[in-house]
């Protein structure tokens, strides 16, 4: 059996996987000062096999970052928690057209003053990452907990995650994932479970299920992570350096510095706490 490739384009199947609006749709930019933003976009969905689209409906960070740097990253997760991983450059804003149309007639904007799209965005596909399937693995999480409770995380940096932000990242129920940017330049999202604060300053992760993908990660480099409540719709984006792996047993763990948190939902959305 061959093993599925990075392509240029979207398979004509693919397409309509990314159209219903009950899946995760992320979308991680750069920003001014080359360091990666990452959120979530429920209207990010295939225009066909070489172009994303999205409406634009609330004003933040992402607007600026991609007119300032094309190079972007579009991940999806379904609900039987497949995934997929689409690099492109953003081109433009569509303003009128079926695309705005099209929009404008889903039932997330329609007749909805406080939603009602502004534009649309462009992407144009440069890599397709093949299909892949999260899977959880309770056992990699009671050792990060057994790292925790053995103090290996204590440091002397301030204690700075206010403590619903910390709520959201602990449980292990909700969504979680890493951006930074590759040696590409263009921004890499992987899901990271595994990924729990150890303390008010640091967050702690295993590399399961993505190593390959992590590993790319680099000690020094700043990177966003982002957690969500799938079904509350709360989420959190807190981002600091990354300070390498740690041998524990017989796995290592990540290590990253928490230095900002940001609130990710509406009507504050983007806004720092931290």
């Amino acid at each position: 059996m061959t093993t599925p490739q990075v392509t240029n384009r979207l398979a004509d199947e693919t397409i309509p996987q990314f159209q219903p609006e009950l899946m995760v749709k992320l979308l991680a930019t750069i920003d001014n000062i080359q360091h990666p933003n990452l959120v979530l976009i429920v209207s990010l969905e295939a225009k066909d096999n070489v172009t994303l689209m999205f409406a634009e409906f609330l004003k933040g960070k992402t607007k600026k970052n991609v007119e300032l740097n094309p190079k972007c990253t579009a991940a999806f997760m379904n609900l039987g928690f497949d995934y997929w991983v689409v690099k492109g450059d953003f081109t433009h804003w569509g303003y009128e057209g079926a695309e705005y149309e099209y929009f404008n007639e889903k039932s997330l904007f329609k007749n909805n003053a406080y939603l009602g799209i502004t534009r649309v965005g462009f992407i144009d596909i440069k890599q397709v990452f093949p299909k892949r399937k999260i899977k959880m693995k309770r056992p990699l999480l009671r050792l990060i907990k057994g790292f925790i409770k053995e103090g290996n995380s204590k440091t002397e940096n301030p204690e700075i995650l206010p403590s619903i932000v910390e709520k959201i990242f602990r449980a292990p129920s909700n969504l979680k994932y890493i951006t930074f940017i590759d040696d590409d330049g263009y921004p890499l999202i992987v899901p990271t479970m595994h990924l729990l604060p150890a303390n008010a300053n640091q967050l702690i992760f295993t590399p399961a299920g993505f190593k390959e993908d992590l590993t790319r990660m680099k000690s020094g480099m700043f990177v966003a992570t982002f957690a969500m409540n799938i079904e509350e719709l709360i989420m959190y984006q807190i981002k600091g350096t990354y300070q390498g792996m740690q041998k524990y047993q017989e796995t290592e763990l990540g290590v990253i510095n928490i230095e900002e948190v940001y609130c990710c939902m509406p009507p504050k959305a983007g806004d720092r706490i931290i």
